[in-house]
């Protein structure tokens, strides 16, 4: 049987077709309109209904460009189910600079509010971020199956290809909770889902397959409470299976991005909405223990040229430095806790206090291997 045409706001997409359009949110007081891009790609074959989203946080906008180069190599005419692609979810967070990691801000200028803090969100009695969570929400992502978040390094810090795969902890009366930005701040008490634990069990399985599917070196699985008003956690809750990705970074345009493209690919692959073999590197790890360095004082920060995105380090390793722009006097050296694979490291030298060295992924705490042909 034939597969009927689909509308996004007020774009109509037959079968076999690629559109474009925008959702409108609302407007602000001198009447700029806030309006969120999107792309769609509706298959001629059935098959899974995908969200890719990108850039929940303006200083992330790598992930558009991935999802730029990647659908342009997806022929819809071929296409086995439906891709909605929204590459700019915040764009006044891209707009408008200031931050302090790079040229977007974390936050919705307009209100200061983290647009993954605030799903599935509200469209009465709202503040901005809220209803352009909501508007997310009801027009793209609660009609899907799947749902990719693509995040990258900030304008601070390269990074590679990466998958965190956020499952639910074992223990179901533990289930859902919530945390800072990064998994700093101060938990909330953990409570239940609602959930049996077979639902979990099964939503984990499937997350822990998309994470190798998606063919990064490093996998970071994260079984933790889940916080209910991030993407993820609201997807979670609500039986959309996601994957949360970081590529990228530094606002430059290098190998990774080629490279995240690849395993954009590798997903569409493995949920058989595209032929072909997927792109693996020739080893794949998957560890519970990885690090988000953060440096402890201000000033100009001097990286270890020996220290290279991808590089081994062994406990110790002098990651870079924190030296002081007028005496040149060391502030803080920070070396590396474990032995690890450099996942990301920062290539910005201004540095405050809290701002990102390096990601770290523990090779003592590998609960996967892999080696590819």
């Amino acid at each position: 049987m034939a597969r009927e045409a689909i509308r996004v706001g007020d774009v109509t997409v037959r079968p076999g077709e690629r559109r474009f359009g925008f959702l409108h949110v609302a407007y602000l007081a001198a009447k700029t309109e806030v309006r969120v891009p999107f792309q769609v790609l509706h298959g001629i074959e059935g098959g899974p209904t995908v969200c890719l989203e990108s850039t929940l946080h303006g200083w992330e906008p790598m992930g558009a460009e991935v999802l730029r180069r990647a659908l342009g190599r997806v022929d819809p005419q071929s296409l086995r189910g439906t891709i909605l692609c929204i590459p700019l979810a915040n764009p006044m967070s891209v707009e408008i600079g200031g931050g302090i990691e790079g040229a977007g801000q974390r936050v919705n200028p307009a209100d200061h509010l983290d647009l993954n803090r605030v799903w599935p969100g509200k469209s009465e009695n709202a503040w901005l971020t809220e209803r352009i969570a909501d508007v997310l929400w009801r027009e793209v992502v609660s009609r899907c199956e799947y749902l990719i978040d693509y995040h990258d390094g900030t304008g601070s810090s390269e990074e590679l290809p990466v998958a965190f795969a956020f499952a639910f902890p074992v223990n179901p009366s533990m289930a859902m909770g919530a945390e800072g930005a990064d998994g700093i701040g101060t938990a909330v008490a953990a409570t239940p889902t609602g959930l049996s634990l077979d639902q979990m069990r099964a939503m984990n399985e499937r997350i822990r397959g998309l994470a190798i599917a998606w063919g990064s070196t490093v996998i970071s699985w994260r079984e933790r409470p889940v916080n209910p008003s991030m993407i993820l956690g609201a997807a979670m809750l609500r039986g959309i299976v996601p994957l949360y990705v970081e590529t990228g970074g530094g606002h430059t345009i290098d190998w990774t991005i080629d490279a995240s493209v690849e395993c954009t690919l590798n997903l569409l692959k493995h949920l058989k909405m595209i032929d072909g073999a997927p792109v693996l590197p020739s080893r794949q790890i998957m560890v519970n223990n990885y690090i988000v360095a953060r440096s402890k004082t201000g000033g100009f920060y001097q990286v270890n040229p020996r220290v290279q995105l991808g590089s081994e380090v062994a406990r110790g390793t002098v990651i870079g430095t924190v030296v002081d722009p007028l005496t040149s006097e060391v502030l803080e050296e920070y070396r590396s806790p474990v032995n690890a694979i450099v996942v990301s490291r920062r290539v910005r030298m201004p540095i405050n206090p809290g701002g990102y060295v390096a990601h770290l992924a523990d090779t003592d705490a590998i609960i996967w291997e892999r080696t590819n042909a």
